[in-house]
């Protein structure tokens, strides 16, 4: 047993002093503590109980309120939760035969599409971005901040022009660079395959320094050579697909197999709550020192009123610490200020409650990290059916933010039993019609009458899908300084691209062939 808030336990002082002054002899000793009128009050009986001992006995109850407050509590569980993290480099071949238009808008177009959806669903990978031609060249190194990769990947203008041919030794041999430091070397290839040639050297060195590829083709037919590398490593090999199920298929493959390292850690400890014992007993002792020297009648109806608080106290969950409103005002504080991760952090202090696991998924929303909050928007569950309905109504728009369309459907639906919300009605309307849009698209595609790659609508609707929450934030209109004009003015343009070339020490045969 240990306390929460043993500072707390200071303030025994004050009643230990006065228990101590109570043994002094002098007359006046009661006179010099405390007024006539609660000397008064304490001499109720002294026949019965002594006005020295009905006072001590007020000392027992101040220290045991006190101990109370401390809250006293035993470590009933120690859940450690620890996020793991893997490492993988994604390589876009841009050499001349990617500009083909056989795929609209171009190879590399769909490429550069399919590079930024990766990047958006990679969640707990670290990555980094090569592009490659003749010659590798690193974009961005590794990083676990995807958010940011995605925005300057997303708005970045790449004017540089390189070589036409297509060297995937190369590529091979600047990702293990960058990967030197990982325990999992995953290299994922976007490229046409280049000649469709043996493979053995390359092959040789993948092996040899365990690396793990992964490839999508966007040639025009199966790239034998690609995929026999990736099957020789243990990867995994798709070819495009007009859907996201490649993009998933190979990121499925990286987490079931890849060795992966812990990134962070947390430790959720939950406590059984003692403060009930010292409290219920210094009810008691008040009681009895309180009924001695009273009349009959005053007796029942004082033994009647203490019976109903015992009641009330004992059926009260012993989770409600004396402090957990400061540790509530202040997550709701960080919350408002969307400093996300303090507020979660704060928010796990707190006993787990439908309430506090409703609010640490509505951060987790806010940080855009869905599926955690959907664990934790599941965790929030209770008999409350508005809770409910807005739990489902969250969860629906994580899986939109997902784009798991059916599953977002399906969780709006089960809101809409709950209760009918008009924004769960907007968006199940709008989930239905998108993916009526996408059946039909993928009957065009699956007939071979059209190519096209369109983008997906929900994407410019992702702002109207808002985490249901009752900590409502209110903006005020303010004047954007100077500072925050000019952050506005450089976000509309295109982010500047610099690219770092990778030494290698050797070339696949036909990247020396004229193109």
């Amino acid at each position: 047993m240990f306390f929460l808030y043993s500072y707390a336990l200071y303030f025994l002082l004050i009643p230990m002093l006065l228990f101590v002054l109570s043994f002094k002899k002098t007359k006046n000793s009661m006179e010099n503590i405390f007024s006539q009128a609660v000397i008064k009050q304490l001499a109720l009986n002294t026949q019965l109980l002594k006005t020295s001992a009905r006072y001590r006995y007020f000392l027992l109850v101040m220290a045991l309120m006190i101990i109370a407050l401390a809250r006293p509590v035993y470590l009933k569980q120690n859940a450690v939760t620890k996020q793991m993290s893997s490492s993988a480099v994604i390589a876009l071949d841009v050499s001349k035969s990617m500009h083909a238009s056989d795929i609209y808008p171009s190879r590399l177009g769909l490429a550069r599409l399919k590079l930024l959806k990766f990047i958006q669903k990679a969640n707990n990978l670290h990555v980094g971005i090569l592009i490659f031609a003749k010659n590798s060249y690193m974009l961005y190194p590794l990083s676990e901040d995807t958010q940011a990769l995605a925005y300057m990947l997303k708005n970045a203008d790449i004017k540089q022009k390189l070589e036409p041919n297509t060297n995937l030794f190369g590529v091979l041999e600047s990702g293990k660079k960058m990967l030197e430091k990982e325990k999992t070397k995953n290299i994922i290839l976007l490229t046409d395959g280049g000649e469709d040639v043996s493979r053995a050297d390359e092959i040789s060195y993948i092996l040899k320094n365990h690396l793990k590829l992964y490839a999508i083709d966007f040639g025009p037919k199966p790239n034998n050579s690609l995929k026999n590398m990736t099957q020789k490593s243990e990867g995994y090999y798709m070819k495009y697909q007009w859907t996201q199920s490649d993009i998933e298929g190979i990121l499925d493959a990286i987490q079931k197999s890849s060795q992966k390292i812990i990134t962070s850690e947390y430790n959720m400890k939950q406590y059984q709550e003692l403060f009930v014992y010292p409290l219920g007993t210094a009810l008691l002792i008040l009681y009895f020192v309180f009924i001695i020297g009273l009349k009959q009648k005053y007796i029942v109806k004082l033994s009647l009123l203490v019976g109903l608080m015992q009641l009330t106290l004992l059926s009260a969950p012993a989770s409600a610490g004396v402090f957990d409103f400061i540790k509530l005002q202040k997550a709701h504080s960080y919350y408002e200020q969307k400093q996300y991760e303090k507020a979660i952090q704060h928010y796990k202090e707190l006993t787990p409650t439908s309430e506090v696991n409703y609010n640490i998924a509505n951060a987790l929303y806010k940080q855009h990290k869905y599926l955690k909050a959907v664990i934790s928007y599941k965790r929030a569950l209770s008999t409350d059916k508005l809770l409910n309905a807005k739990i489902f109504y969250n969860i629906g728009n994580c899986y939109v933010q997902r784009d798991k369309l059916e599953l977002a459907k399906s969780n709006f639906e089960h809101s809409l039993q709950l209760h009918l919300f008009k924004q769960t009605k907007n968006n199940l309307q709008i989930i239905t019609q998108e993916l009526k849009k996408r059946k039909k698209l993928k009957k065009i595609f699956n007939r071979g009458s059209a190519k096209v790659c369109f983008k997906n609508t929900l994407e410019q609707r992702n702002n109207d899908y808002k985490v249901s929450s009752k900590y409502k934030i209110k903006l005020q209109k303010l004047v954007l300084s100077e500072e925050e004009k000019w952050i506005k003015i450089i976000q509309k343009q295109k982010t500047p691209v610099f690219l770092q070339k990778i030494q290698i020490k050797r070339m696949s045969d036909d990247a020396q062939k004229p193109w």
